[in-house]
């Protein structure tokens, strides 16, 4: 009777194992939804959530049965993923997409905030070593201008 309740036990912690799948496959899903650059290399992305999911598979079957592989593993682990995306998948990948696009919007606004206040602090350098420069060049060059051209008129005049 003692290792029924124990095999119970283990269905129930692999059926958790499978509502992990579903949710990575939800993330997953979202990501390429909102992300042109996963789409157009879906063959990349595919293989890393498939290593994903086989790490989760391998992380719960060590876990709870130190490999000693049964066929109901698979079975809880299906069941797990078809009661999660049958019941809560849609509210939760509405989730990952607005945690996503909330996220992206911030990034971009402060991506922007950030090269505009760069673009102003360049221009605010720009134009303060162009004072700079005209005051070190032009005003001495005018004042000699001036000092030349009154020295013309008072020879002119006299």
């Amino acid at each position: 009777m003692g290792f029924f309740v124990e095999d119970i036990g283990i269905f129930y912690l692999t059926i958790y194992g499978g509502i992990v799948i579903g949710l990575l496959l939800d993330f997953y899903r979202a990501l390429r939804s909102n992300f042109k650059i996963v789409k157009r290399i879906s063959f990349v992305f595919d293989l890393i959530f498939w290593i994903l999911i086989t790490s989760v598979i391998f992380i719960t079957i060590n876990l709870l049965e130190r490999f000693d592989l049964r066929y109901y593993h698979f079975v809880a682990l299906f069941l797990g993923f078809i009661l999660y995306y049958n019941t809560i998948s849609k509210y939760i990948f509405t989730l990952f997409n607005k945690i996503i696009s909330f996220i992206t919007s911030l990034s971009k606004k402060t991506i922007h905030y950030i090269v505009s206040f760069l673009n102003n602090l360049y221009y605010i350098i720009i134009y303060s070593i162009h004072f700079i420069f005209d005051i070190i060049c032009y005003i001495p060059s005018i004042l000699l201008s001036t000092k030349r051209k009154r020295k013309k008129k008072k020879g002119v005049g006299a």
